[in-house]
Order: C-alpha cells, then structure tokens, then sequence
C-alpha cells in the first residue's frame, strides 16, 4: 500500500506537536525532511529540500502560517500545503483556502487518517473534512461583518459601552448603536453577548 515514500516538511512551533507527527509517520513511509518551529526555518527549509507536501500550523510565533503559505507559494506556485491547526474558526478555514491551502485538518486527527490525506494531496488532491467544508459553506454563506463592525464588536468583548466604544473609535454613539444593531442582525444573534460568542465561532474575531 505504501509505495513511494512521501516527503513532507512540519511546522510546528510545540516540540512535542513536530516529534509526534515524525514518529508517525515513519509507521506509514513518510520521510520528514525538516521539523520548523517558526516561519523563517520553514521558508528556508523547504527551499532547501523541496518536500512533497508541507504540514504547516496555523499559529506560529514569529508570523501566521497564512504569511508562512504565501511565502512558500511565491517560491513554488505548485508547492502542497495542509494546514494541521487546533483553530476550528471558520474564517480560519476560508482564509487558509482563499490563500492557496490545499488542505485544513484538525490535530486531533488519527494518524492513519492523517498520512492518508497527505498522500491525497501529495497526488493532486485535497484534504477537507467533511466538517471542514461545512465550516466553509457556512462562513461562505453567512454575512460578513464589515472592519468597523469587528472594531465595534471587539470593543463590545471588552466589556465597553457604546459610549466609551464611540470615544475610542472617534464615532458618534449613534453611529455604535447602528453598527451593533447591523451586526445582531447579521449574526442573527438576540444580544451584544451571543453576538461576541458567534463571532467568535466563525472566527470574525479572534480575542
């Protein structure tokens, strides 16, 4: 079953997270050919072992692993990237996708699982989840907030009034008013709290 071994590069800023996955994947003839824990060693790693596929974090500490895949993707267009996250928001999702992402799986994934779906895209295919592309057929669909209202809605998390909202945002209180207004609409949502709870889900705001 396991025919041409699989190179892949892992970026992981956990140490445990990055030795996990190597051992792993030599049960199933993946050869790891780089563990990063930042960015930079990334780029620079997969410059120079160009892997099959790279296993990137959506979170890492010296850049997101969105900047990460756009910069692998300006040095190889064709480059394989699957985001393996513990971040479910579904504007994660949609972001890592719309950037060139050909995968977005969770870590809680089983290890045969996981080695399959590298190999799917390693071939040309992608790794979605079925719950996965729920996520993206629901932010897809759902209305977006506009940059305003995700200001106006992080303050709200903040605990702060519309009036002090107003004053930090150089607005008038009317203007708050109408933008938590749009945004229960939108997030169809019965309060300011359910609104942040919901946001937060879907990954319009990230506290």
């Amino acid at each position: 079953m396991h025919t041409a071994t699989l190179k892949v590069l892992i970026v992981d800023d956990h140490p445990m997270v990055r030795e996990g996955l190597a051992g792993i994947f030599a049960r199933y003839n993946i050869s790891v050919t780089g563990l990063a824990s930042n960015g930079q060693s990334a780029i620079e790693m997969f410059r120079a072992e160009r892997p099959d596929v790279v296993l990137l974090d959506l979170r890492l500490p010296d850049q997101s692993g969105i900047e990460v895949l756009r910069a692998l993707l300006a040095i190889d267009p064709q480059t394989r990237v699957v985001m393996l996250t513990s971040a479910q928001g579904d504007a994660s999702v949609y972001e890592a996708i719309s950037a060139g992402a050909c995968g977005y799986l969770l870590k809680g994934i089983e290890g045969g699982a996981l080695a399959e779906q590298l190999r799917r895209v390693a071939a040309g295919g992608k790794a979605l989840p079925a719950e996965t592309t729920e996520k993206l057929a629901t932010y897809i669909g759902s209305r977006k907030l506009s940059e305003r209202e995700v200001e106006v809605l992080t303050l709200i998390s903040r605990g702060k009034s519309n009036k002090e909202a107003a004053q930090l945002l150089f607005i008038t209180e009317d203007t708050v008013k109408m933008h938590v207004k749009n945004i229960l609409q939108k997030l169809q949502a019965s309060d300011r709290t359910q609104a942040v709870v919901i946001a937060l889900q879907r990954g319009f705001l990230n506290l």
